[in-house]
C-alpha cells in the first residue's frame, strides 16, 4: 500500500515524535545559560538592592531636608506677610474683613487752647 514512502530511520523518527519536546528542551537550556552565565543572576539582584537601600537612604535625608527648608520659609514668609501687612495698613489704609476704620481728628477749636 505504501509502498511509494520510505520508513524514516530510527533516529530521525525520534526527534520527529519529539520535536516540540526538544525545541523547549534547547529553549530552556538556553534560557538557564543566558540568566545564570551572562547575566550574574543572583548577584545581580543583591547589588541592585543595595542600589535601591541606598536611593532610599539619599530620598529620606532630602525629605527630612525639604521639610525643614519649607519650616524655615513659611517663618519667614509670616514674617514678611506682617511687614507688608503693616506697609499696606499705614500707606494705603487697607483693613481685613470685619475691621472697622476710625479717623479721629481734632477740631480747630481745640488747637488754639493752650
Amino acid at each position: 500500500m505504501l509502498k511509494g514512502r520510505k520508513k524514516p530511520n530510527n533516529l530521525f523518527s525520534f526527534f520527529y515524535n519529539y520535536q516540540i519536546t526538544i525545541i523547549l528542551l534547547a529553549l530552556l537550556i538556553t534560557l538557564i545559560r543566558q540568566s545564570f552565565l551572562a547575566n550574574n543572576f543572583p548577584f545581580v539582584l543583591y547589588d541592585k538592592q543595595q542600589i535601591i537601600n541606598q536611593n532610599i537612604s539619599v530620598n529620606q535625608t532630602l525629605d527630612e531636608q525639604n521639610n525643614q527648608l519649607s519650616i524655615e520659609l513659611k517663618a519667614e514668609s509670616e514674617d514678611n506677610l506682617e511687614i507688608l501687612e503693616s506697609i499696606a495698613r499705614y500707606k494705603f489704609g487697607l483693613l481685613k474683613k470685619g475691621e472697622r476704620y476710625y479717623q479721629i481728628s481734632q477740631s480747630p477749636l481745640n488747637q488754639n487752647k493752650p
